[in-house]
């Protein structure tokens, strides 16, 4: 499923907009590449507890930005394609390591 997101940091490749495509691979599990700024290109694989509501996601990926990374956050959805996740990550990058914010907007295309 591609969406657009936008927000300080965005989950699935530490970033501030971007565009990201989830496939999902078995109940709960999704795997995903994102194309963004500032961090380009992103890969990994996010866990939901409930992808078409209110639930907490789990996200580990690699990119060329943010190298490695993995988050936890609350995802609630304002409507039918509009989601908000908030939460906390850590990353190890080539700018910075450690514990980052994430919160972000995120509107779904299906």
């Amino acid at each position: 499923m591609p969406s657009f997101h936008a927000g300080f940091l965005d989950h699935n490749g530490v970033d501030i907009v971007g565009y990201t495509v989830e496939h999902k691979l078995k109940n709960r599990l999704y795997g995903y590449y994102n194309f963004g700024l500032p961090s380009i290109a992103a890969a990994g694989i996010s866990y939901y507890f409930d992808y078409y509501n209110n639930g907490l996601v789990a996200t580990v990926g690699v990119g060329i930005g943010s190298v490695a990374y993995s988050s936890l956050l609350y995802q609630i959805r304002i409507s039918d394609k509009h989601v908000v996740k908030i939460g906390a990550g850590y990353t190890t990058s080539i700018v910075y390591t450690g514990i980052y914010p994430a919160v972000s907007y995120e509107m779904r295309f299906k």
